[in-house]
Formats: C-alpha cells, sequence, structure tokens
C-alpha cells in the first residue's frame, strides 16, 4: 500500500497530469506536518498527538485511522527516496487554498503547547516558502489557527 502511495507520490513531483487521489494527498500533508515538527530535531509526543489530532479534524478521519496516517507519515523517515517528496507533493499537486490549509494544520501543531519561538516561526516561514505561499499566506494561516484554538 505504502509502495502504490509513494509511486504516486512520485509521478505526482515528476510533472505527471495523473490526478493525486484523496489518500496521497492526506498522506503528503500528515508528512508535511511531520517534517515541520521534525525540523527543530524535537520530536515529541504531544507534537505527534496534536498533528493525530489535526489530521484527524481536517480529514474528517477516525481517531484510529488519523493515528495510523501518521504512522505512516512518519515512516516515510525511513525510506530511501528523500524527504522532500511531500513538500513537492504539496507545492505542485495541490491548489493554492490546499496548501493554505495544509499551513494552517502547521500552524494549530505548533501552537498546541501553547509556546511558540523564534526557530518555530523561521522554520514555517521557510516551508510556506518552499510549497508557494507567500509571508501574508503564512501570516493569515497563523490567525486562522489561532482562532480555532
Amino acid at each position: 500500500m505504502l509502495d502504490k502511495i509513494i509511486d504516486k507520490l512520485k509521478k505526482a513531483t515528476a510533472g505527471s497530469s495523473t490526478s493525486v487521489a484523496p489518500e496521497v494527498k492526506r498522506l503528503a500533508a500528515a508528512a508535511l506536518l511531520v517534517e515541520a515538527a521534525r525540523r527543530d530535531n524535537d520530536f515529541a509526543d504531544a507534537e505527534r498527538a496534536a498533528i493525530t489530532r489535526v489530521v484527524g479534524q481536517n480529514f474528517n478521519l477516525s481517531d484510529e485511522d488519523a493515528k495510523v496516517l501518521v504512522e505512516t507519515a512518519e515512516e516515510r523517515q525511513h525510506l530511501p527516496y528523500g524527504e522532500s517528496i511531500f513538500t513537492r507533493t504539496v507545492a505542485g499537486s495541490f491548489s493554492v487554498d490546499e496548501r493554505k490549509e495544509v499551513l494552517k494544520m502547521i500552524w494549530s501543531v505548533a501552537l498546541a503547547d501553547g509556546h511558540l519561538d523564534r526557530l518555530e516561526r523561521v522554520m514555517i516561514a521557510q516551508l510556506a516558502k518552499e510549497i508557494g505561499l507567500q509571508a501574508t499566506d503564512s501570516d493569515d494561516a497563523r490567525k486562522l489557527a489561532e482562532a480555532i484554538r
């Protein structure tokens, strides 16, 4: 199953005209959330729980399905195709609105512990740029995430 999803991701990032399936988009978004959480080399259980909650809510998944999705997203860390495949998938295969939604999800996870440090802000700004969004998009996503917190 994971191999099929990875093949679809590779095709999406290679510029294939193949439409990206919803489960592939969910995995790419969840993997990007995991990537954002790991960028500071401190991926704690609280962040994992926040990611699971956020993907469950945003993708209307059961708790178990959300947990499996996050576990699958984490597994990608051990695969030999490079971490950037999910970033490229989100940048190249998601609509602007979908990318903004992913960015809002990233902000929700970052804000979940009630503490936001400078490094997190810088990393999210960089990630926004990597997926083709502007600083204003990141600011708007942060405000939306704060409003629903």
